[in-house]
């Protein structure tokens, strides 16, 4: 009985603690870096109004949005052809540091640090990801919709970060095209409700048996 005893007890003692250098070796695995939508959505889903202006997105600008600290995790951004011509329109290309253009037309006279690339998307992203590693940084999938769903339909987006504003478009370019990939189970990992009545949401693709 002794024996059984003490064979019971030394399975309830604890295990050792892993040694520094395992815990030093888990803290210092590499960051792969991930694809991530930052965008600011209506209420009813759309990222621009039908004319492609983002007019309404003016009076909520706010001091609570750290957008200088969400760019200190950004290696490179990723774009549509609409929105860089945009952004060239209104005098802000380069804004976004290193920046490659989903487009089939070549670019004219682009700012430093933009590229461009009119192939798939799985050979891209393979291709960013081995440029950004061991940097800690990630990718922004900046947007219109159109340049984020190819990344999506291949399953690419590791993370949707939406500010939903608080008002109703009724028509526009919507954040979500159609898409085959149906049924898609999400998991919230932070909510933040700003005093302008922007809310805040990050959303992850659950993981597969959750």
């Amino acid at each position: 009985m002794a024996k059984k005893t003490s064979r019971r007890a030394s399975r309830r003692l604890p295990r050792p603690a892993p040694s520094k250098s395992t815990a030093r070796r888990k803290r210092a695995s590499p960051h792969t870096p991930r694809f991530r939508v930052y965008i600011a959505v209506s209420l009813d889903g759309y990222i621009a109004d039908k004319d492609g202006g983002v007019g309404w997105l003016d009076p909520y600008f706010s001091p609570e949005i750290d957008f200088a600290g969400f760019m200190k995790t950004i290696g490179i951004t990723v774009m549509g052809r609409v929105t860089y011509d945009w952004a060239v329109a209104h005098g802000h290309a380069g804004d976004q540091g290193r920046c490659m253009v989903l487009t089939h037309r070549p670019l004219d006279d682009p700012p430093r640090g933009m590229e461009s690339f009119g192939g798939d998307v799985r050979e891209l992203a393979a291709r960013l990801q081995e440029g950004l590693a061991g940097t800690g940084k990630d990718i922004w999938l900046m947007g219109g919709g159109q340049s984020i769903a190819p990344f999506h339909e291949a399953g690419l987006v590791d993370r949707w970060e939406l500010s939903i504003i608080p008002v109703l478009l009724g028509d526009g370019i919507p954040l979500f095209p159609k898409h085959t990939r149906g049924l898609e189970g999400l998991r919230l990992t932070h909510s933040r409700t700003l005093k302008n009545g922007i809310v805040e949401v990050r959303y992850e693709p659950q993981q597969p048996g959750a």
